[in-house]
């Protein structure tokens, strides 16, 4: 059984309020280790309902974890960094208001797939980057997380070839201008100091948490190689890093040629995804998991 609350308000921007939807383990009592996880749609689109209505999240909640999907704006209403404003703001509220949801503050993961990604990578930055905090709520509430897991994120759009081909647009049905020029508010190589900020491996430090990164090599909206840039970089800076590559696999993970899934994911993927979660939030398993792997795509049933 899940206990499910929608609509929780967490913080407010220009006027705008934002909320999460959350999903509780019943099976356990808290307080529980949390996983604020982000949608993804290329910054554009999408929704936390999306994310709350998956087969993986029902699959974590199963496993003890409280599940908590946290809207941001999206591009078309505020450009960068208001996203990871958003997203810092839900932290520091799930923090400050930890008995809202049984949170156990010391435990909190973020989480997310594809621009999602992108901001939860972001969002285990340290605290030490002003820019990326914002004033959207809970003011004064530290934002740290332990640990994080991006899963085919985009990283450094200056590198990024896919910023040019507007692959992700046609992916997701909008017009012929990148999600990375929406969401910075101009081409990317005319906002160069912008699209730094936007850059995740920017910010590797030693003082980071443990990211778990995944993506498929055959993506063919984010390249794999956007991947390969984070770990080089975690890897540089002594950030310890899980990198899970899927030989073959789409942006979902699954067998290129195959049709594109939403429910259920890869299993493999998920156990992976717990596996890392029960290292760092409870201290089991081996350290096994940690450095570079490589399984091969699963086919859909």
């Amino acid at each position: 059984m899940v206990n499910k609350q929608l609509d929780i308000q967490f913080g407010e921007a220009d006027g705008r309020p934002l909320k999460l939807d959350a999903l509780a383990p019943t099976h356990v009592d808290g307080p529980f280790p949390t996983v604020l996880w982000l949608h993804g749609g290329g910054w554009q689109s999408g929704n936390k309902r999306n994310a709350i209505d998956g087969y993986l999240l029902d699959y974590l909640v199963s496993s003890g974890y409280l599940i908590v999907s946290a809207e941001y704006r999206l591009s078309s209403e505020a450009t960068y960094p208001a996203q990871i404003h958003d997203v810092k703001a839900a932290i520091r509220w799930l923090r400050a208001e930890s008995r809202v949801l049984d949170v156990d503050v010391d435990r909190i993961v973020v989480a997310g797939f594809s621009a999602g990604a992108h901001l939860t990578a972001l969002a285990a930055t340290p605290e030490s980057v002003p820019a990326l905090e914002g004033n959207c709520g809970s003011a004064g509430v530290p934002s740290n997380v332990c640990a994080a897991i991006a899963w085919a994120a985009p990283t450094d759009f200056l590198r990024n070839p896919a910023v040019e081909d507007t692959a992700l647009n046609a992916l997701i049905g909008e017009g012929d201008v990148s999600g990375e020029e929406k969401l910075l508010g101009g081409p990317v190589r005319e906002n160069p100091d912008l699209a730094q900020l936007a850059n995740p491996c920017a910010f590797a430090s030693p003082d980071g948490p443990p990211v778990l990164v995944i993506h498929g090599t055959h993506d063919e909206v984010v390249p794999v190689s956007q991947a390969d840039l984070l770990v080089d970089a975690c890897e540089a800076a002594k950030t310890s890093v899980s990198y899970l590559r899927i030989r073959h696999g789409n942006h979902g993970g699954w067998r290129t040629g195959t049709p594109y899934p939403s429910d259920p994911g890869p299993r493999e993927i998920e156990d992976w995804i717990v596996r890392f979660l029960d290292r760092c939030c409870r201290n089991k398993g081996d350290l096994g998991i940690m450095g570079r792997h490589t399984i091969a795509a699963p086919i859909p049933a």
